[in-house]
């Protein structure tokens, strides 16, 4: 770091290091913020967190040096270069300042810190938007940078005025801090790789109060020493080369029946009510509903993954990366459905494009993204509606719709609001959750109403025209919605998968089969192999599902989002990572999704080792 502020000229040199030293105590304290939010348990979790905390701002710092170090190769003479100087200082401050804090406000809201989802939602078009942000949250952020960057100059001015006052920071002193500084950043890493090493859990779980953490590892170099390896190692099941469907599936004796799907995000199960939902209610009590229904993940892209293919969370990847469509979709092209497919969000965030619907035509694709969301329901209603009345009758139907109004900042007409007290303005920023939850939850009742309403208006179209009675209609969320209930809102929250995000209704209409009421727990990776089988098609789901159709009751449930996967067999959720980005290690919940003790965990994780061993070896099926 020292080179950094050793090269301006020496009446420049003692502002800028105090300004440094300053930027120093200010890291120290918004890494601290993050304490609160991470589990510290023991006196060496509590060192170890510290000792970081003083390592990574000293990190931080050198990264907030980097722009100065390249100025100060300019010539000391140059006209105005202390300006300069003073103004790459602040520049790089306020970038550190920044990346800091909206980490923290990341890990606040969502418990995980700026990784490789939050980067593939920064640059997958349609990412940002799918946020749904506030212009009032717009707002408060364009403050908050242009205040870190306004304070940060004032500092520096402040300090270049009355640079002669004050205390003073030798460059001895600091040459030898920053040493110190650097020493300790490879103390607490070589730390962190023991833990990961040996197992020492209090350590790992208590890292998670570091933004940016390197999470380093020197497995190897600990096996030389003779140190006993005691962490479990690192599970990857995502990756591979594609072999799906396992054989060829026969769709010869499809029937030539329409289908459509309507899936509402983050629509959650108790949504399907008489008062909030009452077409939808309605419509259930003629069709067959699914009182204990769950999705196969808590965000939208494994959500909507485990919908229409069947299989678990972690072949996501190849399948992406490969563009393997689902054998339902297969199955649809192949009899030559038309297609209509819609969206109030997009489909290139999830990549909807590459996996479900990989072989779609674009033409058939409509996405709407501009506009309030509720509207953009209304017009994609309006548009599929269209779509049916000008296709070929004598061709076989296939209709798809994804609501948005229901995604945060929950969005409705305001004259059609069932609860009238709800939170007028969603500011993500200093949203006071304990608060306003209730004027927030309100908000997702009433854009809920809003799309039972445009539900209702497609019913009673397809009624009107006789549609209705050659057509499977089904209804579901991608995934649920958490009000504080659990201590979050919101969903994919780090690695955990409460009741209130992962269980969704669902409703599902078959011309011919009677109403019904499923009061077992049935999952999204039985959908498919229902709709298949209804359509006619005769072989067995295990060619190209996880999953049994939705009439059986399946043993145990598996959900997942981008990093972690779970499994429930009834009594407890077991999570665990399987793309081999984090260290590994189980993390239990009860039936409650309360965390139970280590004691019991180990327990709970050696009596499922067969049940582990066979969600493993599934996961990896359709690869090689």
């Amino acid at each position: 770091m020292s080179f950094a502020i050793d090269a301006p000229a020496p009446e420049a040199e003692s502002p800028l290091r105090r300004y440094f030293a300053l930027l120093y105590v200010a890291l120290c304290v918004m890494i601290g913020l993050f304490w609160p939010q991470v589990e510290i348990e023991g006196a060496q979790a509590w060192g170890y967190v510290l000792l970081s905390t003083l390592a990574y701002s000293g990190a931080y710092l050198l990264l907030a040096a980097l722009p100065l170090g390249l100025l100060a190769l300019l010539p000391r003479r140059l006209p105005g270069r202390e300006v300069w100087l003073a103004g790459a200082a602040g520049l790089g401050g306020s970038l550190v300042l920044l990346a800091v804090y909206a980490d923290y406000r990341l890990f606040s809201l969502y418990q995980y810190h700026f990784n490789g989802f939050v980067w593939n939602l920064l640059t997958t078009p349609g990412g940002i938007a799918a946020l749904g942000a506030t212009e009032s949250t717009e707002r408060t952020v364009a403050m908050q940078v242009a205040g870190i960057v306004l304070a940060n100059m004032a500092v520096l001015w402040l300090l270049h005025r009355y640079h002669d006052r004050g205390w003073q920071l030798p460059r001895r002193t600091w040459r030898r801090t920053a040493a110190t500084l650097f020493c300790l950043l490879g103390v607490v890493e070589l730390g962190f790789a023991y833990s990961v090493h040996t197992g020492q859990e209090n350590i790992l779980a208590a890292a998670d109060a570091i933004p940016f953490h390197l999470k380093s590892g020197a497995s190897k170099l600990f096996k030389r020493l003779g140190v006993e390896p005691r962490g479990k190692e690192n599970m990857r099941l995502a990756g591979g080369e594609v072999v799906y469907p396992a054989e060829p599936v026969d769709s010869s004796k499809v029937r030539p029946d329409n289908v459509i799907i309507l899936v509402a995000e983050s629509f959650r199960w108790d949504l399907l009510d008489p008062e909030i939902t009452p077409n939808l209610w309605r419509f259930s009590q003629r069709a067959t509903r699914y009182e204990r229904h769950y999705s196969g993940g808590n965000r939208t892209r494994m959500g909507m993954f485990s919908l229409f293919y069947g299989i678990y969370a972690p072949y996501w990847y190849s399948f992406e990366k490969q563009r393997v469509p689902p054998v339902l979709m297969q199955v649809l092209r192949q009899q030559g459905y038309q297609m209509a497919l819609h969206t109030s969000q997009s489909f290139t965030y999830p990549e909807l494009h590459h996996t479900l619907f990989v072989d779609v035509p674009p033409e058939n694709m409509h996405a709407i993204q501009q506009g309030d969301a509720w509207r953009r329901d209304i017009q994609n209603i309006d548009d599929l509606t269209r779509h049916i009345d000008q296709r070929d009758p004598q061709r076989p139907f296939f209709g798809f719709m994804f609501f948005e109004s229901t995604h945060a900042p929950y969005s409705f007409p305001e004259d059609s609001a069932l609860r009238p007290d709800y939170l007028r303005d969603m500011n993500y920023i200093d949203l006071d959750l304990r608060n306003n939850i209730g004027g927030i939850h309100n908000r997702y009742v009433n854009a809920a109403h809003h799309i039972d309403a445009q539900v209702g208006r497609l019913l009673e179209h397809l009624e009107r025209t006789g549609m209705l009675d050659k057509t499977a209609v089904l209804f579901t969320g991608d995934h649920g919605e958490e009000f504080m209930e659990k201590g979050r809102w919101g969903h994919g929250h780090g690695s955990t998968f409460p009741e209130e995000q992962i269980r969704v209704p669902l409703v599902l209409w078959r011309p011919g089969v009677e109403p019904a009421v499923v009061s077992h727990r049935t999952s999204h990776l039985q959908v498919a192999p229902t709709l298949l089988h209804w359509l006619g098609v005769q072989q067995a789901p295990q060619t190209y599902s996880s999953a049994l159709p939705l009439e059986q009751e399946m043993p145990y449930f598996v959900f997942g989002e981008y990093d972690h996967m779970g499994v429930d067999d009834g009594e407890h959720k077991i999570v665990f990572p399987y793309t081999g980005r984090d260290h590994f290690r189980y993390s239990v919940y009860d039936e409650n999704d309360h965390p139970v003790t280590r004691t019991q965990r180990d327990e709970v994780v050696a009596a499922a080792q067969p049940l582990l061993t066979a969600v493993s070896h599934e996961s990896r099926r359709f690869v090689r």
